[in-house]
């Protein structure tokens, strides 16, 4: 029982909402509800996602993933895979057309001159006659940019998990102590006051 003549201990007022892009990305790996393997595979999935050659399919992909396995970070899974996004989708192509031509053993004899990259446009996915010159045109590099982004696609889960893995972790090594201690009210209030 505690003393009649004693005010009570306030309650500890809540953390405010994290700020800035690093503050709110730190509150979903530090999610409570999430153990740090369920991040980890929550990040490994939507940064494979983001590797997929597939353009196209990356969101629907992870709306699929996210009915598929219900006890993922879903939001965490949507950051990783906007990784690929308009700024970053050229280094990635790149990157996989690369690691494709490597495997295959063609990295020299990529001959891109032949590439009409401003003849590439909306009617190039929409009509099937834009479609097919946009392949054709595309053909000397499509076989290596297919197989070096399902194989970045493939190596994305591993370097994902392990990363995020050893992050979440180290966050909660951290962070964990601070955030508990200032939202539960010490042991000897009854809750309500």
């Amino acid at each position: 029982m505690t003393d009649a003549a004693a005010p009570p201990s306030p309650m500890p007022v809540p953390a405010p909402p994290p700020r800035g892009v690093w503050g709110r990305l730190k509150a979903h790996i530090l999610h409570p509800e999430l153990s740090p393997e369920q991040v980890a595979w929550s990040f490994c999935l939507g940064l494979s996602i983001a590797w997929n050659p597939l353009l196209g399919l990356h969101t629907g992909m992870v709306f699929a993933f996210c009915l598929i396995f219900r006890r993922l970070h879903r939001p965490l899974m949507i950051m990783a895979m906007l990784i690929n996004n308009p700024w970053t989708m050229v280094p990635i192509a790149t990157a996989s057309t690369w690691v494709g031509n490597l495997v295959r053993g063609r990295f020299s004899s990529a001959n891109l001159a032949r590439v009409q990259w401003h003849e590439i446009g909306w009617r190039s996915f929409l009509t099937w006659d834009g479609f097919d010159a946009m392949t054709t045109m595309l053909r000397p590099i499509l076989k290596s940019y297919l197989i070096g982004g399902f194989i970045c696609t493939v190596l994305a889960l591993p370097i994902g998990y392990f990363f995020m893995l050893w992050l979440a972790r180290r966050l909660r090594r951290i962070h964990w102590p601070h955030l508990h201690h200032a939202s539960c009210p010490p042991h000897d209030v009854p809750p309500g006051g």
